[in-house]
């Protein structure tokens, strides 16, 4: 883990945890020793907090600022798996594979802060009180689900039909024109959607040419959202 500064959890952190749906189950007995085992942690744009395949010992609950979670391929790419915001807790499944090593390497895109929260204490935790169990097993289901559906679309779409929706679907939207704001790179993306770089230029310049798009150095403007909804053509919800 790069340096980041982390402390012993604060007052703030433990009436966050206390708020927290997951934890309002237990008890007092049990809320105290997990928060004793809680650290809080800050972090600035570009560090990285964990490694991918380095031991998971913590999970972290952000509470502050945005991050990524990635993957470096063999010729030492950034494969971006997810943006991650406040409320998500990162590594937490990892806790309970066996070996218990982080899935993936976690930058910080802004300065932010969070709570480790130590796996044995979390794990005593969850046997204590079987709601918060039931909390974490729910929500591998969704991540399970959200990612056989990731699959499926990424297996059974063309690479126009996954630019389209990315670009729909990330697009931030600016000043009220039809300029976008797009979360990675173009290198990124092609690598994100599975496709070669090439690829991807060779589908923005066909879109530039039917007036779909247009660019002017590192801005994107949507000229006809419809045209790429009508490219994606399946029963995705958008």
């Amino acid at each position: 883990m790069t340096f980041v500064k982390c402390q012993t959890a604060s007052a703030a952190t433990e009436a966050h945890l206390r708020q927290h749906p997951w934890f309002r189950s237990l008890d007092a007995d049990t809320f105290r020793e997990l928060i004793s085992r809680c650290r809080d942690i800050s972090f600035q744009a570009g560090q990285e907090i964990f490694h991918h395949g380095a031991p998971c010992t913590e999970c972290l609950l952000v509470c502050e600022g945005q991050l990524q979670g990635l993957r470096y391929t063999q010729e030492g790419e950034e494969k971006i798996f997810g943006h991650i915001v406040p409320g998500a807790f990162i590594g937490l499944h990892s806790l309970f594979a066996d070996p218990p090593l982080h899935w993936h390497t976690i930058r910080a895109e802004t300065p932010g802060r969070g709570c480790l929260l130590s796996a044995a204490a979390l794990r005593q935790a969850s046997l204590a009180a079987p709601a918060l169990g039931m909390h974490i097993i729910e929500h591998g289901a969704r991540l399970l689900r959200h990612h056989t559906e990731q699959i499926d679309w990424l297996t059974s779409s063309t690479a126009e039909q996954r630019l389209a929706d990315y670009i729909l679907r990330f697009g931030k939207p600016q000043s009220g024109d039809a300029r976008i704001q797009l979360p990675l790179s173009w290198a990124q993306i092609a690598t994100k959607l599975g496709m070669r770089p090439e690829t991807l230029s060779r589908l923005l310049a066909k879109w530039r040419r039917q007036g779909f798009i247009r660019s002017q150095r590192a801005s994107l403007y949507v000229l006809d959202s419809n045209a790429l909804r009508e490219i994606v053509r399946t029963d995705r919800v958008i």
